[in-house]
């Protein structure tokens, strides 16, 4: 509920902003010797903030649209909050990116009922961003989550490292 009343507030905010730009994609993330989770990405550049080079956004990511895909592994679901800091404004940028939010995990039976199935999530990119002619940005990182899990506490199928590759397309207000 949180989540949707912070979300409504950025949405309020970006439509009453004008020369804003409005970004709206597909993420792609595989986390280093665990599952794929793919999702989608919204992000908000305001003008003049720090030349334009300063971003936020949400991020929704899910194993169920990747590694759980018909198969048995665990559906996890990640909402994140983000924002992004790039280098420079060329069409070629190094990025670096903070995340914070929250992985729900459905583990599907009730046997699993004594074992968490939520925890925080914190966690920092390093990559590049591609802007191209047209509206279109690519954007590639190496993350690390900090807060991770063995198992006993927290879900356990969070791990420290992960790739990911987000596709944006963007809208100017």
């Amino acid at each position: 509920m949180i989540y949707l009343v912070l979300l409504s507030s950025f949405l309020f905010t970006v439509a009453k902003a004008e020369d804003h730009q409005l970004s709206l994609g597909i993420r792609f993330q595989h986390s280093v010797h665990m599952y794929n989770e793919h999702g989608m990405t919204l992000e908000f550049t305001p003008k003049n903030l720090l030349n334009d080079q300063l971003s936020f956004g949400t991020t929704y990511v899910s194993s169920r649209f990747g590694s759980a895909l018909n198969s048995n592994a665990i559906i996890q679901d990640n909402i994140l909050l983000h924002t992004t800091y790039q280098f420079s404004k060329s069409s070629l940028s190094p990025l670096i990116r903070l995340n914070a939010g929250y992985c729900f995990a459905d583990y599907e039976s009730s046997l699993f009922d004594e074992i968490d199935s939520s925890m925080p999530l914190l966690s920092l990119e390093s990559g590049a961003k591609f802007t191209f002619d047209i509206p279109l940005k690519v954007q590639a990182s190496l993350g690390y989550n900090l807060i991770t899990s063995d198992g006993s506490s927290g879900i356990g199928t969070v791990y420290p490292l992960f790739v990911q590759c987000t596709i944006l397309w963007s809208f100017s207000l």
